[in-house]
């Protein structure tokens, strides 16, 4: 009898552990989606940082304590702009740094040049 029983234990957490890995999996499809859409801060989680956006935060951090704390000089300036491009190249921000410029024709520069408007 307790062979019996034993081996029906046996049965129902083979049943129970592959209901667990298929419920592990769903999860992991349905995370994937989630951070796919950029949805994660939706569901209240937390977003994953790089390394690399680590390091740009924590140097931003630092530049602005010096300057609120009136010890920066010039090169905290180039770095924290440096830092502040870097991390939002990171992020898939579009760099601003670029002046978007007007394709002039001929005709419009030789009117330039002649004078008239």
């Amino acid at each position: 009898m307790d062979d019996l029983l034993k081996l029906e234990a046996e049965l129902e957490l083979k049943a129970l552990k592959k209901q667990v890995d298929k419920l592990k999996e769903d999860n992991k499809d349905l995370r994937d989606i989630i951070h796919e859409n950029g949805l994660g801060e939706e569901i209240g989680e937390k977003r994953r940082i790089s390394p690399e956006e680590e390091i740009c935060i924590l140097g931003i951090e630092q530049i602005l304590e010096a300057v609120r704390s009136k010890v920066s000089d010039k090169n905290d300036i180039v770095n924290y702009d440096i830092l502040h491009k870097n991390l939002r190249m990171i992020r898939g921000h579009a760099d601003i740094s670029k002046p978007t410029k007007k394709k002039t024709t001929k005709a419009e520069l030789l009117k330039i040049v002649q004078g008239d408007k």
